[in-house]
């Protein structure tokens, strides 16, 4: 019997638990051998299912960027909206570095971004923002959460010692950030 109990092994068994393996221990780490041995399955069973490791790999990236589509914007005002958003990317990438890892190898940052950035647009919009600084809103935005994500990965990997608390620094220029974007939207 294998791990997925009474019933038949799916793709979407696979998928997950080559996304468990690469979270727990790196895209290196990913082999057909290991997830067979993972899912108490033959290694064929695991071809037959995802195909190659280059094609599984592609379906974990897929994955991935759905699971972005996932975030939804929370608040009654834009500010409430777009600092959900935010904070809830930045959880996602800090939750799965390998996996955004694979994506960036993959070409697929852009893609990954996608519903998240629509959806801070189209708050940008309701803000009140012309459409030229919204698009500049929304790059600095972006920025803002990958710079705060590429700090967090730093000191967790340089084990630096930090006289600060990178999630309050995240949130305090967020703050400042969107301060500054209602005063100019309210000035247009």
């Amino acid at each position: 019997m294998n791990v997925t109990g009474t019933r038949s092994l799916t793709a979407d068994d696979v998928i997950e638990v080559a996304g468990r393996v690469v979270d727990e221990h790196g895209a290196d780490a990913l082999t057909m051998r290991r997830l067979a041995d993972e899912l108490g399955v033959a290694v064929t069973s695991i071809y037959w299912h995802v195909g190659n490791r280059d094609e599984l790999v592609d379906a974990l990236v897929d994955r991935l960027i759905a699971d972005m589509g996932t975030l939804r914007p929370r608040g009654t005002t834009p500010r409430e909206r777009i600092t959900s958003l935010a904070r809830g990317l930045r959880k996602k990438l800090l939750d799965r570095p390998q996996l955004i890892a694979l994506a960036h190898e993959r070409a697929k940052t852009s893609a990954m971004f996608k519903p998240v950035e629509e959806a801070i647009r189209r708050e940008l919009d309701a803000m009140g923002l012309p459409p030229g600084e919204a698009a500049l809103a929304l790059t600095a935005l972006r920025t803002h959460v990958v710079t705060s994500v590429l700090l967090v990965r730093t000191i967790d990997r340089y084990g630096t010692v930090q006289e600060f608390d990178a999630t309050e620094v995240f949130e305090f220029t967020l703050r400042a950030v969107l301060d500054a974007l209602e005063a100019r939207a309210h000035h247009t």
